[in-house]
């Protein structure tokens, strides 16, 4: 440092002006080389202070490209029951699949069989970015799904209470994962989120359809086939 200074006084014009430019530099860079770093739940952070001394400033920089704060042991537990939800919600499609092709309405069979598939995949999808993470997933005891239905209409109001269910459970996985600030959680959630809305949407459609059967018979039979086509069994 006392060469530098030494080296700028040799200089005509503005030499105590480019001493005091050169101190002030290199202080700068002292003062910030020795800040201390701490590390926090994994996560480092730089700490300053300002000119007077009065106020402290922590700078964190995140240790790992996909989350902040990592998973919280709340998030960890969502996640591995959502796995046991999407099962569940499977094995309710797979018996409502098998009510309507008792009762040859093969359309509605076809529908339920196809979303139970689809459920499935919903849950092994949660498996496979729970592997990729390192969130432990604890396989549930699944109950019996419901069989005892008297109606369409009540299968395909019990549909509609299992898919509100669902999005209440996704919607908890999503709080807690928003809590933590996990947003590789929350960008993994986000398609499930919007077809929660439209399966909301469709199956709400389709029980008011069931209920106006008593209105315009043969609706029913209309709407039978409709789903058939869909799922692709005519």
């Amino acid at each position: 440092m006392m060469a530098l200074v030494t080296k700028a006084k040799s200089i005509s014009g503005g030499t105590m002006n480019i001493s005091i430019l050169l101190l002030s530099c290199i202080v700068s860079v002292s003062a910030f080389s020795l800040a201390p770093i701490n590390l926090n739940r994994g996560r480092a952070s730089i700490a300053s202070t300002s000119e007077d001394g009065s106020c402290l400033t922590v700078r964190r920089l995140s240790t790992t490209p996909f989350s902040v704060g990592g998973p919280s042991e709340e998030l960890l537990q969502l996640f591995s029951r959502q796995v046991t939800q999407e099962f569940s919600a499977s094995q309710l499609y797979l018996s409502a699949s098998i009510w309507f092709n008792r009762r040859e309405w093969e359309g509605m069979a076809a529908y339920m069989l196809a979303e139970s598939a689809e459920e499935r995949g919903h849950a092994l999808g949660f498996v496979d970015f729970a592997n990729k993470r390192n969130i432990p997933i604890q396989l549930e005891t699944i109950e019996a799904p419901d069989a005892q239905w008297e109606s369409p209409e009540e299968v395909w109001a019990d549909i509609l209470k299992l898919e509100e269910t669902n999005t209440a459970s996704l919607l908890k996985v999503a709080e807690a994962a928003n809590e933590c600030q996990d947003y590789a959680v929350l960008a993994f959630l986000n398609p499930f989120h919007m077809e929660q809305v439209f399966a909301e949407s469709k199956i709400s459609a389709i029980l008011a359809k069931v209920k106006d059967e008593n209105k315009t018979p043969g609706l029913l039979r209309q709407l039978d086939h409709e789903l058939g086509l869909e799922a692709g069994s005519a």
